[in-house]
Parts: C-alpha cells; structure tokens; sequence
C-alpha cells in the first residue's frame, strides 16, 4: 500500500539504540586493511536480502561477529545467541541464508547496480556519510546515483505535506534556495509537494542536495518525479535508498525513509505538516533519536495544514523559524560558521555591487552559490564548548555508555545526544556498540 497524502505517524520507526547488546560475546572487529571489500560487500548483501533480516539485525549480527562474512559462516547455534534471534528463528535463519548465498542474488545485485550507473556504499567505506554513521541504527548499505562528497555533512532536512499549500511550497522554496546559499546541502524525500519544492530550489540557487527515496532507485517513487532524480544526480547532489534496485513503495518503507533523512541532517525543518504528517516521524527522530536539531514554520493559526507544525512548536519538540538565520543559530557551532561565512559573503556582495556598473549589474539578483561559503568547511571543532568539555573529561580513562555520560557531565539527555554528536564528527569521539570514548590517533 502507498501512503496517500503523508505517511502516518503512528508507524513505528527502527529502535536500534534503544535495545540491549547481544547476548553472545562480541568478535573483535577487523582492520579495515584486513577485510576483503568485494566479498563482504557480497556478504552484506546477501544478509539484507535474507527473509526476516532487517537492517537493524543485519547491523547487529556485523557488530557481533565482526563482519558480514563471519555472520554468515555462523552456525544456526550460534546465531540464536544473538538479541533478537530465538532459537527457532536461528535455524530457519541459517537455511534462509544458505538459499540466497547460493542462489547468487547478491552478485545479481552487484552487476545490476554497476550497470544502472549506481553505486553501493558499504557502512565503514570512506564513501558512506559521515552524519549517517553517526545514528544508533545506520543502513549497513545504501544504494546511491549521483555523487556524495564530505561537505555533505553540513545538511539539512526540509519536509512536509505532499498536498501542502501555495504557502508551503513557496516557503520551502524560500528555506531551501537560502539553506544553499548558506551552504548547506538540503535533504528531502523526494516526494510531491514540500519535498520536490526544496530539492528543486536548492538546483535553482546552484547548491546541492540529496533525494532519499522509499523505493528502490529502479522503481522510484513517485515515478513523475524521474526526471528530477536524473537532474540530482547529474551533477546536484545524490538520489540515495538503502532498498535493493527494484523494490516497489511500501508504506512500511517511508518511515524508514524518514529516520534516513534526518540521520543525514544536522537538522530538520518541517515546513507544513497536518498532524497525521509523517514529517513529524522525522522531526521526534532527529530529536529524540538522533540528537539533532528539529525546527519548524508556523502558517495560520487556523489552517489544519499547519497544525503539525504548530503542536511541535506548542510542545516544545522544535523550535519556531521564520528566515535561514534562525535555523542557522539552531544548527550551533556549524550553523554559526556558516552564518559568519554567508555574512562575508553578502558584504562582499554589496561591495562588489556598490562599485560595478549599473549597466551590467542587478541589484537585487542573487548570484548562484556553485561554491557556497563553508562547502569546504571542516566539522571538526577547533575548541570545544563547556558542554563538550564535560563529556571528553568523563571520558578521560574509561570507555562509557550515554547514561554514564549523562550522569557523568550533568548534562541533560537531549544535550549530551546533540554535544556528542558534534564530538564524533569532529573525530574528538567514537562509537563502538553502546560504549563512547576517545580517538588514539
């Protein structure tokens, strides 16, 4: 079944982070240098397209036996030592996973990919996105067209109604061009409606951004929109899914769809959401889940077409915005460079204009960015705040959990989850399976 106008909120998104280590002894996880990538990215695969193997226990099995390839040499005995596997379950797992490694789907998959002009990112490839990897339940891979680049950390996710107003698509035009010039990269869902109005401004104002899609990339959704997914991909940024090429919409896709694009974000913006808006799935994940940043655009007090927007506001779940310097403030550390960047930019700009000819020169046209300030722009900190001080002396000696470090620093839990996500793309910070602690190198 397709969603009609927005996904409904009540669907349950993955839960990762919330649930307990397995129960066997984890594997010690390999060097990089060690791991053969064409065959674990065989292995990977061939685990996703397993019949009652989800990414979330996808993920788990690598972390618990140290790479796709050693989970799927384990015997049914020991899979069923793994959180979430019974021991009924872990038999019919191994005989599922010995057909399609057998029946060779995952090297199907591979040579279609090749020559459909995609790629697959494998989690723990220098390709995959740094915010991504960041998320307690990360996609062990996603299928991508177009390219992805290292700026593309500094996002952000604009969402909202498939049948919003004239009011939404213009003020998710507005949000979007301006999030370009101030180089943010916009992340969307590629949908009618909010998302088509973001990714088709920020290619209008010369930025980039990035499609997340609820279908495979050879069966999109919705089909009318094909032609602006070949656009993003050539050249304005990446149509991504982490759905084999040919899987069709499912309305259990979309919520999944939604925890990617706020995992991509350093921040959501909902522009217009009704409240059976899925938009909403995607603000409390990147609040809740995630540690990022949710914001969100008041419209009539009156209109229903709103009034998602506004109980996120009324509750205190985003923060109302009304222009891009309020979502850069909301954006912290990042969000202030690339404000100091687009002020120099806009009075150089006014300069340049004060001092060109009035023959040549418009006043009011707004050069594309093709280079936006801060697209080179490093995430790591240079000094850490009070708050991220905190949480690197609690980590001093030890390796800890998020409770401790809550416990540890004083900090409340949406602060620490928001500070430590800035620790770990500024590579001060890593995660390994429930535990934070500091980088050696």
């Amino acid at each position: 079944m397709i969603p009609g106008d927005d996904e409904p909120n009540h669907a349950t998104p993955p839960t990762g982070a919330s649930e307990p280590d397995a129960d066997v002894s984890r594997a010690t996880e390999p060097d990089a240098d060690d791991i053969d990538e064409p065959a674990e990215l065989s292995a990977t695969l061939t685990l996703l397209l397993t019949p009652g193997l989800g990414p979330t226990l996808v993920g788990r099995l690598i972390e618990t036996f140290g790479s796709a390839g050693a989970a799927l040499d384990q015997p049914g005995a020991k899979l069923g030592g793994v959180k979430g596997v019974s021991a009924k379950k872990a038999g019919e797992l191994r005989r599922a996973m010995d057909r399609v490694r057998d029946s060779g789907a995952a090297e199907r998959e591979i040579d279609t990919v090749a020559r459909g002009d995609a790629r697959l990112l494998r989690r723990g490839t220098p390709d995959y996105p740094r915010l991504l990897d960041l998320i307690p339940d990360p996609p062990p891979i996603l299928w991508a067209r177009g390219d992805l680049r290292e700026e593309d950390a500094l996002a952000l996710g604009i969402v909202g109604s498939r049948r919003c107003s004239h009011y939404g698509r213009e003020q998710a035009a507005r949000f979007a061009a301006d999030a370009a010039r101030a180089g943010l990269v916009v992340v969307s869902g590629g949908a009618y409606g909010v998302d088509a109005a973001a990714h088709e401004a920020a290619i209008r104002q010369g930025g980039r951004t990035l499609a997340v899609l609820g279908s495979g990339l050879s069966n999109p959704y919705p089909s009318e929109h094909v032609d602006l997914f070949k656009q993003i991909a050539s050249g304005h940024g990446a149509v991504i899914s982490e759905l084999p090429l040919s899987a069709p919409p499912a309305a259990e896709h979309f919520p999944r769809r939604n925890r990617l694009i706020s995992g991509l974000s350093l921040g959501v913006l909902v522009v217009e959401a009704a409240n059976r808006s899925g938009a909403l799935i995607t603000a409390r994940l990147a609040v809740e889940e995630h540690g990022r940043s949710a914001m969100a655009l008041p419209g009539r007090v009156d209109s229903a077409a709103s009034a998602g927007c506004h109980r996120l506001i009324r509750t205190g779940s985003a923060a109302l915005v009304t222009g891009i310097s309020d979502v850069l403030d909301e954006l912290g550390d990042a969000g202030q460079t690339l404000r100091a960047g687009l002020e120099q930019s806009t009075h150089a700009g006014r300069a340049e204009r004060d001092h060109a000819s009035p023959a040549v020169t418009e006043p009011d046209q707004q050069t594309p960015a093709h280079d936006p300030p801060g697209s080179g722009f490093d995430v790591r900190i240079a000094a850490a705040s009070p708050d991220q001080r905190k949480l690197l002396e609690a980590l001093q000696g030890a390796d800890r959990s998020f409770d401790e470090l809550v416990a540890s620093s004083g900090l409340d839990a949406g602060q620490a989850r928001t500070e430590l996500t800035l620790l770990e793309l500024s590579g001060a910070v890593r995660r390994q399976g429930p535990l934070f602690s500091l980088r050696k190198e």
